[in-house]
């Protein structure tokens, strides 16, 4: 599939931790949400959250603002959210995609390179992650993405 058929935006409908000894978990809950934007112009961003991570006893006024947030709710609110912006290509021979990732949220991330195995099932995007060890399992994140409708055609 050539990368200008990534080009769109995409809700997250389901993401998976699926582990070799036929485990699975919701790694940010069975009902996370989430919104992806691959550009014609090859950049991606990318978010993912939580729902229902508690709110802040006094919530922030401006991004300015540094020194907001006891230390449990700056965790519960770090620990539930992911986000990434960073530039793409694709490896159609192989159904890859890559992602340089330029700046995230979780700042190891910066400058190294997310493949994801790719298909499309009509119009969900599944994302597959290389293999990952966690906690001693062996396991893959399976990501399905819904493209969403074009709002101004």
């Amino acid at each position: 599939m050539p990368a200008r058929d990534f080009v769109g935006s995409y809700r997250l409908h389901s993401f998976e931790l699926r582990y070799d000894d036929g485990g699975v978990e919701h790694p940010l809950g069975p009902d996370a949400e989430g919104l992806i934007v691959y550009t014609r112009e090859g950049f991606f961003s990318g978010q993912m959250m939580q729902r229902g991570r508690p709110k802040f006893a006094q919530a922030r006024q401006s991004a300015a603002q540094k020194d907001f947030g006891s230390d449990a709710e700056i965790r519960a609110a770090f620990n539930g959210y992911v986000a990434y912006y960073c530039s793409y290509d694709v490896d159609e021979a192989r159904r890859i995609v890559n992602h340089r990732i330029v700046s995230a949220l979780i700042p190891n991330w910066e400058g190294q390179v997310n493949v994801r195995h790719y298909e499309f099932q009509g119009d969900v995007l599944v994302l597959r992650s290389p293999d990952v060890t966690v906690a001693g399992r062996v396991g893959r994140s399976v990501l399905h993405w819904r493209r969403c409708p074009v709002v101004y055609p």
